[in-house]
């Protein structure tokens, strides 16, 4: 959010600029879901390593919102 902010930009904007959904990049921020991709094409329109926008996940934290995704689909029993 800091560096939307730094831009004088909000989500929709910046969805708006690399195309996809607000509500995926509200997601990706709160760290409700989980998009390598998308969060290296955010780094990059806001020209910030992804890596500092994005801090490492460990594979517990990862398995937990894949659970999480999955169950919201109706994947998971």
């Amino acid at each position: 959010m800091v560096a939307l902010a730094e831009k004088d930009m909000v989500i929709s904007d910046l969805a708006r600029a690399i195309g996809v959904s607000r509500a995926l990049i509200s997601n990706i921020i709160s760290g409700r879901r989980l998009s390598f991709k998308t969060e290296q094409r955010i780094a990059e329109y806001l020209g910030k390593p992804a890596d500092s926008l994005f801090p490492p996940r460990t594979a517990e934290e990862i398995g937990q919102m894949r659970l999480a995704e999955a169950s919201k689909k109706g994947d998971v029993a």
